[in-house]
């Protein structure tokens, strides 16, 4: 904001005003040449110079890297279901979400993920809501909400959220002309929604961009407290379900990898549909409890507020944390052991909703080397 500068006028003698007169003629008589013309002459004031410093960067609230365009964010965040069987893999968009949450459904894991820095026009296969997920995305700012189907009890769930502004409803019942079938897949798995329509369709008239949810470190931020080298990670959701990272330092991110039943170890890279390595710079281990859902009492429900313990891998190193969401309405904090924030690298996060108890276990360097080997 700039201030205003006030001029005072001051009142002088008409002999001043007479002496200031005969000084400009002489002046200008000294300064003229001899076709009378008038010679420029040096300002030899020695005025100083200033120079303004270039504005900060605008971050993407979502990431925390700088964002070329600001404008072209301001825009809600979409959440979008997405299926994690192994007949949906590889899938579409998924290398362009800010974040990934990965929770327990029945004997297989689901994906929700937050994208807002990128809006790809393919994106899924998309699946059906949760009752985990009302809780999930309510620290979104009011996000699209993007999924298909849903027994009738979670769809009232949503449809609740909705009314209360924790989401927005953005299921293929009320966008249907931004999804579309894939003819090379078959169903439930063939399901994808092309996010710029739906954001031009969908979003709520005057909504801008989603607030942070994380703590991001700078190129000066002190070393984190608690934190040494880590190679790599594995998760178990359970019945078979295994999660693995590896550190790779060529690509400063956690290489995923997930076996099953068409993904044998050599091909157990987790890849998207341009068949890039999923490699996030950040993954969070957040153990937390599963309840039931209240809507299917054979679906579990990922308790997300409350507080627990979590691991932290970044940068090639590990930090033990606590993690502590006491509403939903506001975003988890990752603490260290003297109860500061937790700053991630900028750039991609994933978080695994693991089930609390001896369900992760943190890879020496030759098992996550032995991992790189079927690298992407």
């Amino acid at each position: 904001m700039t201030t205003a500068r006030r001029t005072r006028r001051t009142h002088r003698p008409a002999v001043l005003a007479a002496a200031v007169l005969v000084l400009a003629i002489t002046v200008l008589a000294a300064c003229s040449s001899g076709d009378g013309t008038v010679e420029a002459t040096p300002d030899t004031t020695g005025a100083p110079t200033t120079t303004t410093a270039p504005p900060p960067p605008v971050l993407s609230p979502l990431t925390g890297l700088p964002t070329a365009d600001a404008l072209a964010e301001q825009h809600p965040a979409v959440t979008v279901k997405m299926d994690n069987s192994a007949e949906a893999r590889p899938q579409a968009g998924i290398n362009a979400a800010d974040v990934v949450y990965e929770m327990k459904v029945e004997g297989i894991t689901r994906f929700a993920l937050v994208l807002h820095s990128q809006l790809p026009e393919s994106v899924g296969p998309v699946r059906s809501a949760r009752s985990s997920d009302i809780d999930l995305v309510a620290d979104l700012s009011r996000p699209l909400f993007a999924w298909s189907g849903g027994n009738p009890g979670v769809t009232g769930e949503v449809l609740q959220a909705a009314r209360e502004d924790v989401l927005t409803n953005a299921s293929i019942d009320v966008a249907e002309a931004d999804y579309y079938r894939a003819s090379d897949r078959k169903a439930p798995h063939n399901l994808f929604v092309n996010l710029p329509g739906l954001v031009a369709s969908r979003t709520p008239e005057g909504q801008g961009a989603p607030a942070s949810i994380f703590v991001y470190r700078t190129a000066t931020s002190p070393a984190p407290v608690g934190a040494s080298p880590a190679s790599g990670v594995q998760v178990d959701f359970g019945l078979g379900t295994k999660i693995e990272y590896a550190w790779d330092a060529s690509v400063e991110g956690w290489r995923r990898f997930q076996v099953d039943q068409r993904h044998p170890r050599p091909e157990s890279a987790t890849l998207d549909s341009d068949g890039v390595q999923v490699a996030p710079a950040n993954v969070v281990v957040q153990l937390i409890q599963y309840g039931v859902s209240p809507s299917d009492s054979r679906s579990p429900k990922a308790l997300t507020v409350g507080e627990g313990e979590a691991l932290i891998f970044t940068n090639g190193q590990v930090i033990p944390a606590r993690w502590v969401r006491p509403t939903r309405d506001v975003p988890t904090q990752y603490l260290d052991f003297v109860g500061q924030p937790i700053a991630l690298t900028p750039g991609r996060t994933w978080v695994e909703l693991a089930q609390q108890g001896p369900n992760v276990e943190i890879l020496d360097p030759a098992a996550a080397e032995a991992l790189l080997v079927d690298k992407r």
